[in-house]
């Protein structure tokens, strides 16, 4: 027996340590430098293959009973920097099992760092965990002896080589619902934000499940050798080759970056590596964007090489003996109920049938989907697509046919994105496959999340979500062609990318598009203006005052008729939700439900006499003052009151909440008595809430900031203020708060918390000290957007608006409370509008008492003043 390491071992242990160093930074600058990362995996594969050879040789002989494999990654060949070397110690019995020897060889491993994960077993042991677990039948299948006694490969063989043990059938579907459960687990998107390059769908590990398959059902895995055997195309064998080298390049990267085994690129990471790898920025993409495209445009080509394959196996594994045919029309027939043609010359004889596939599919609720045959068929034809094909009259009637099909259109049109035919029929479609806007509100890419927004446009449609968006479906009336809905969906951001306005660029594309379709002239502008202003409802509801009947008069102006408007809010209800779902709240429903119903109305007035945007505030507060008299308050005493307020309790409330609130006013008023009411805003239908928090205190010095931070520590979200001081210098303050999901607040004990944390600083000011923050979250790290100030001159009334764009943070709106003070700024109305990672925050200020700011050097230093405040403060906290 061996005595290993028997002079100087901590000299040993270190010279070991030096050589793995060396070879590691010597790979790293290799990969840096753009050495093939093929040749690098290979070749640290090696690297380590000869270093476990050498330190087994100083503990066992050849003739000792024990074996070392390399399996999983590392018995493919495979290793990134920090995988992990999983190893397989193969014993001959129990004896051998507990040999101390096995326990030092792997403690030395340890101590030199290197990322071991390893198992002792026995033949019959690995059969018998094999049987088990399908995940270690995978890994001995993925074997390789690096040194030991010879016939333990030969044993192993015989006994995983047992028919019963994982034959194809059960294998295959074991490893596909495998795959099923990952990709459920990445809520099936390829296109996450910050994806994991190993297991998100169209991922490394759909790669290797592929491989994994083939080498059960067929004995290889070689990618040239299924290229032989005819499994896979020469289009589909480059695809798979370009894309698995792609992520291996990413993920060599990563690891190399992080410093360990890291597969999760996350946004810090893809722009080091998108410079890294020589991107940069231009006037429509940065650097980082172009980088995520080219990565996700790999992943999209990697997950349909791994669907066709998938559906390849479930045919001849599982259904190699079904015969279910049935005959749709003189092309397509339907087998096993997935549609193929019914020749190889169907596409080529007829081009159109290009788009009349999806056509029968959509039409036809029984059809699972396309048999690869056919996949790989449509893929071979894309060429046929040209610009004649476009303009064909039949390729036109088909493609709107789609679109007003009864079943899963959104699916077809993935399916179109995924198989080549929508980038190839509308190219500036193609432009923007795989296209990321590196922020944290867009989570899709743009193609993504149109296909997204087909999918909330076919829900309003149908009953089981009626009830989601009631103030929609009051639009769908008017709605008469979803067609056109669905066509303003598709290139609303159709333009992302190029530079310059997208709407004014999508709005030319989809005019020329509709011409292409043969759509009537009223028909094309609808389309072209949806396009056009697809984002001036969301705009308008969250960033101007839309109870003031101006602001409700210009957009009706702009709107023109109730059909647009019908379309518009439908569209910008489905663009919120498909662009990220936590955007979509009760405050956001109720503000676009308020406009949408303002708008209507007077766009009715003007045609049938109804009321106008005055006459509605005009209802308000006569049923308000007839309500308050019939509980104890005087009409003359809630005038005053309103008139004091500058009639902010009435303007801006429904009947209950005013009645409310002035009536308290009222009880308090002689004492100058301070309180706070914490109610429900509910809008006319569900889902349409939110909460405000209403404060009547004496004015003084940092009241509103004091109040901002109190609701942030609480941790909640003010997505509205209205702060008014009346001629009594009583302060009539409003908050429109939400939980941090983006729900209103639930439950009498919260309510009571936040009445009484509010009471108590507007009791006893906190003194002056450094302001706590809440912790920040690792993604907004990554986002320090510099504060972009504007501030207009005043209006009629003496008040400016000031704009500010700026990154996210806890207690911001305390800092620019604070700012405010220090700069004799007066505060009358914040909306507040989150953005994934930035804020776009509106503000409507005065001087002191009321004071115009009209003075152009004092302007300047306000927003020079903001500015650098809030960017000093959010460097310090980034």
């Amino acid at each position: 027996m061996k005595n290993p390491i028997q002079e100087s071992p901590s000299a040993r242990l270190a010279e070991f340590k030096r050589r793995i160093t060396q070879a590691d930074e010597a790979l790293a600058q290799r990969f840096w430098n753009g050495a093939a990362v093929d040749q690098l995996v290979h070749f640290r594969s090696s690297f380590i293959d000869g270093f476990l050879t050498e330190i087994w040789q100083l503990w066992f002989d050849q003739s000792d009973p024990v074996g070392l494999f390399a399996v999983g990654g590392y018995g493919r060949g495979e290793l990134h920097p920090h995988s992990d070397i999983d190893l397989l110690l193969l014993v001959d019995g129990r004896r051998v099992q507990e040999d101390a020897r096995i326990e030092e060889f792997i403690r030395l491993l340890w101590d030199l760092n290197l990322d071991i994960g390893q198992s002792v077993r026995t033949v019959r042991d690995c059969k018998e965990e094999s049987r088990k677990d399908v995940s270690v039948m995978t890994s001995l299948m993925e074997r390789r002896q690096l040194t030991g006694t010879n016939d333990f490969s030969l044993r192993l063989d015989t006994a995983l080589n047992s028919r019963w043990l994982w034959p194809s059938k059960g294998y295959f579907t074991a490893k596909r619902s495998e795959q099923e459960a990952r990709h459920e687990h990445w809520s099936d998107v390829e296109y996450g934000l910050e994806p994991d390059v190993k297991q998100s769908p169209g991922g490394l590990r759909d790669v290797q499940t592929i491989g994994w398959i083939t080498k059960r059902h067929f004995g290889t895995n070689s990618v040239d050798e299924m290229f032989r055997i005819g499994l896979l195309t020469r289009q589909e064998r480059n695809s798979y080759l370009a894309g698995r080298t792609f992520l291996w390049k990413v993920r060599f990267a990563l690891h190399l970056l992080a410093g360990r085994s890291h597969d999760h690129l996350v946004f810090d990471f893809q722009r080091q590596i998108a410079d890294r790898f020589g991107y940069s920025d231009s006037d429509g993409l940065l650097a980082v964007e172009k980088f995520m495209r080219d990565y996700y445009r790999h992943v999209l080509e990697l997950r349909e090489v791994n669907d066709i394959l998938i559906q390849h196996f479930d045919e001849s594994i599982l259904h190699n003996k079904t015969r279910r045919v049935r005959s749709i029309n003189e092309r397509f027939q339907s087998r096993n109920r997935y549609i193929e043609v019914k020749h190889d010359k169907v596409f080529e004889d007829n081009p159109s049938a290009l788009m009349e596939i999806f056509v029968v599919m959509a039409n036809h609720k029984d059809i699972a989907g396309v048999r690869a045959s056919t996949i790989r068929l449509i893929r071979k034809s894309l060429h046929l697509i040209t610009e004649d094909f476009r303009r064909e009259p039949i390729v036109g009637k088909l493609f709107l046919d789609l679109l007003r099909s009864p079943y899963t259109v959104a699916s077809h049109l993935t399916r179109m994105r995924r198989y080549g035919i929508l980038g190839r029929y509308i190219p500036a479609f193609g432009r923007v496959i795989g296209q990321m806007q590196h922020d944290l509100f867009h989570i899709y890419t743009v193609d993504a999340h149109t296909i997204m927004i087909i999918r909330h446009l076919r829900r309003f449609f149908m009953p089981q979500y009626r009830d989601d968006f009631p103030f929609v479906i009051e639009a769908l009336a008017h709605i008469t062609k979803i067609e056109l809905l669905f066509l303003a969906g598709l290139f609303h951001d159709i333009a992302k990318g190029r530079g310059g306005d997208h709407s004014d660029l999508g709005e030319t594309e989809a005019r020329e598009f509709c011409k292409t379709l043969g759509l009537e002239d009223e028909d094309i502008e609808l389309v072209a203006w949806l396009v056009k202003h697809h984002l001036a409802l969301s705009t308008t509801a969250q960033k101007k005052d839309i109870d003031d009947p101006i602001v409700l008069e210009e957009f009706a102006a702009l709107v023109q008729d109730e059909r647009r408007l019908c379309y518009l809010v439908a569209l910008t209800v489905a663009d919120i939700n498909a662009t990220n779902p936590n955007l979509w709240n009760g405050w956001r429903a109720t503000l676009i439900s308020k406009l949408f119903r303002s708008v209507r109305a007077i766009i009715r007035a003007s045609q049938e006499g109804e009321k106008s945007a005055e006459n509605q505030l005009d209802d308000i507060r006569y049923k308000s003052l007839q309500l308050l008299d019939n509980q104890g308050v005087s009409i003359q005493s809630a005038e005053d009151i309103w008139t004091d307020a500058h009639n902010s309790l009435f303007a801006h409330q429904d009947v209950h909440i005013a009645v409310e609130t002035t009536k308290a006013v009222h009880e308090n008023q002689s004492q100058r008595k301070p309180f706070v009411l914490v109610h429900d805003i509910s809008g006319l239908t569900k889902g349409e809430v939110a909460t405000q928090v209403f404060v009547y205190a004496e004015n003084r010095p940092m009241l509103f900031a004091h109040c901002v931070y109190t609701l942030d520590q609480l941790q909640l979200q003010v997505v509205n203020a209205r702060i008014e001081t009346g001629l009594s210098q009583m302060c009539y303050n409003s908050f429109v708060v939400l939980d941090a999901s983006g729900n209103l607040i639930e439950g009498e004990s919260e309510r009571k918390r936040i009445s009484d944390r509010l009471l108590a600083v507007i009791r006893e000011p906190p003194p002056n000290q450094k302001r706590r923050t809440r912790r920040i979250s690792r993604q907004l790290t990554q986002f320090v957007r510099p504060a972009n100030v504007t501030l207009s001159l005043p209006n009629e009334e003496a008040k400016s608006t000031l704009e500010l764009v700026v990154a996210d943070r806890p207690g911001l709106l305390a800092l620019i409370g604070e700012i405010f003070v220090d700069l004799e700024v007066e505060l009358h109305e914040a909306r507040i509008a989150t953005l994934g990672e930035r804020v776009e925050d509106i503000f409507v200020v005065s001087g002191q008492d009321g004071r115009p700011l009209d003075d152009p050097q004092q302007m300047r230093s306000i927003v020079n003043t903001l500015t650098t405040r809030i960017d000093e403060a959010l460097q310090s906290v980034a």
